[in-house]
């Protein structure tokens, strides 16, 4: 595993080890933004989805998509707050929570998700992220798979005892350096 600045110091991304190699696929969030641009992926998504209207499917989505990436970089050149963006994963959950899950949306309607650990104020880890089919996580294969995969690091973190933006980027800079 692999960290990569999207935002310095405010938003970074997972790059996992591609299988079988000692090689790094792309981050995270050039991966999802990438297929959720790609209009043939979209509608072979939608079609293995029984989407009803593909062309709409795949429209929204390519909006959606726009509208994260144009978002993202609003909130970041006007020093805004990224918990603008990125909401508790659990909706019951309030207050502080060490490593809190969450997700990124830009309204009820957004159909893509970046999940992400908030490792301090305003500094984010994009694990990964899914199109919205379902209403609920473990309704549908892709988001069972990112909640995999974000307990995974989170877990990963813990292990290592990432606690603050301190402790990150000190285990960022040990995680290089083991790399090389």
């Amino acid at each position: 595993m692999k960290i990569v600045d999207i935002f310095a110091k405010k938003l970074c991304s997972i790059a996992y080890k591609i299988k079988g190699s000692d090689a790094y696929d792309i981050c995270e969030y050039d991966r999802l933004l990438d297929l959720w641009t790609d209009v043939s992926y979209l509608y072979q998504y939608a079609k293995s989805n029984n989407v009803k209207d593909i062309n709409k499917f795949v429209k929204a989505r390519l909006k959606d998509a726009t509208l994260i990436d144009d978002f993202l970089n609003e909130l970041i050149e006007d020093n805004i707050p990224l918990d603008k963006y990125f909401h508790q994963l659990d909706n019951n959950e309030t207050g502080f929570k060490l490593l809190s899950l969450r997700k990124g949306k830009t309204s009820k309607y957004d159909g893509l998700r970046f999940y992400a650990i908030k490792i301090d104020d305003d500094c984010f880890l994009i694990t990964g992220g899914a199109i919205k089919m379902s209403f609920k996580n473990k309704d549908h294969q892709d988001t069972r798979e990112e909640m995999k995969k974000i307990k995974m690091v989170k877990a990963f973190l813990q292990k290592n005892d990432v606690v603050d933006i301190e402790s990150f980027y000190e285990f960022r800079t040990e995680l290089e350096n083991y790399d090389k």
